[in-house]
């Protein structure tokens, strides 16, 4: 993990690394963390949300954040994002969240998910998201 997390990052991109290589429910390779990273021009945003369909209200909070940053989500080639929640969390919620972010990003990006279970949560899910090798415009 040392050889990934550098310290010219910012504490924000480390952090989201290191929530994509916990062990959980949905483990990732972080040879596939190193691959996303490479595309840089790396963008970091967390949030969360609790009650009915949290994932997916998680999601829709940070599809619109991206998109209010010159809609950076439509030209990115890689994507990492890390679901964390408690005992309750469900794939269904993890399948649902992840449709309505594949909408918004090209066909080809490289999407890499993980998902944590941490009973210290309660009932707030955490959603991560790193995309990385946008073109920014101005």
């Amino acid at each position: 993990m040392e050889s990934i997390i550098k310290a010219e990052m910012s504490p924000a991109l480390r952090s989201g690394i290191e929530k994509m290589l916990e062990t959980g429910l949905i483990a990732v390779d972080p040879t596939d963390v190193e691959t996303i990273l490479n595309f840089g021009n790396a963008t970091v945003y967390s949030t969360e949300a609790i009650g009915r369909d949290r994932a997916s209200v998680a999601m829709q909070q940070a599809i619109a954040n991206f998109l209010g940053q010159n809609n950076l989500l439509s030209n990115v080639q890689g994507i990492m994002i890390s679901f964390a929640g408690n005992n309750s969390l469900r794939m269904r919620e993890v399948h649902e969240a992840l449709d309505f972010i594949k909408k918004t990003l090209p066909e080809d990006t490289y999407i890499l998910v993980g998902a944590v279970v941490r009973k210290e949560i309660n009932e707030t899910l955490r959603l991560t998201i790193i995309a990385t090798g946008a073109k920014l415009t101005t």
